[in-house]
């Protein structure tokens, strides 16, 4: 554990090399966050819309991105480009795994995020519209609990997609379909409570909403107690699945490896 935590120091080290970098991020993320609640102050104004507040989208906009910040995996690039210099032919050797040593500098980089980004966010957001916590332990263990799975998850998915390259090499693409799919049925922009029943029921049937749909539902305390347990079990089930599969395509991968420049 502690390799794995010196690589995830280190890359947290390596983001703080572009101070102006970190300035423009958490412009980004202000008028970001100003244009959300801006669009649902229209949309919902001082009234409810489908028992939703404009507070309760606040909430929702700032646990929504706390999460997604987390979740951040954009391993294809990374994977791509060590198949095609041949580089990923070290980590054979190191002592540490690939896919441990990716997840390691990916956490490193979000924390960096989390912290330049987010953390500024809900520090205003605390001053001019105040913050609060779920009322019930219970939905606090499982908004943490889900958070973590929906981060194991995003990245399971990244990971796999990127492995991909050891076969067709260039699939640094796919991240775009990935990131269409967690958009659209992962309520990471619109929340799927004001998705037609059709697609809401689509899905729950896919990994995406419980990356940080289920998390940030957890946190509102919309979800019933009675079905909240089984939400997860359906989360660690996606991830369970998504392990095994990235098991098969690195194994097979080891056996069968090309790589130009190495």
């Amino acid at each position: 554990m502690t390799k794995y935590l010196l690589v995830a120091l280190k890359s947290l080290k390596s983001q703080t090399a572009y101070r102006s970098t970190m300035l423009f991020s958490l412009v980004r993320s202000l008028l970001y966050f100003a244009i959300q609640v801006s669009l649902w102050t229209a949309f919902i104004g001082s009234g409810v819309k489908n028992d939703t507040t404009l507070e309760d989208m606040i909430l929702y906009i700032l646990v929504n991105s706390m999460i997604l910040t987390l979740t951040q995996a954009n391993l294809a690039p990374m994977i791509e480009a060590s198949v095609m210099d041949g580089s990923v032919a070290m980590h054979f050797l190191r002592p540490i795994s690939y896919k441990g040593y990716l997840f390691a500098s990916i956490l490193g980089k979000n924390a960096y995020r989390l912290i330049t980004d987010v953390l500024p966010l809900l520090v205003v957001s605390f001053f001019f519209q105040g913050l609060h916590l779920p009322s019930s332990p219970v939905y606090m263990i499982l908004f943490v609990l889900s958070t973590f799975v929906g981060m194991l998850i995003m990245f399971e998915l990244h990971y796999v997609v990127g492995l991909l390259a050891f076969w067709i090499q260039r699939c640094w693409f796919l991240r775009w379909y990935l990131n269409a799919g967690t958009t659209f049925f992962g309520g990471t922009v619109v929340p799927l409570w004001f998705y037609p029943e059709v697609l809401n029921e689509v899905s729950r049937f896919l990994p995406f909403r419980y990356i940080t749909f289920e998390p940030v539902n957890f946190f509102l305390e919309r979800t019933p107690l009675d079905q909240a347990w089984g939400i997860l079990l359906i989360g660690v089930l996606w991830l369970v699945l998504l392990t095994i599969l990235d098991q098969v395509m690195w194994r097979l991968a080891t056996q069968k490896i090309t790589v130009n420049g190495g």
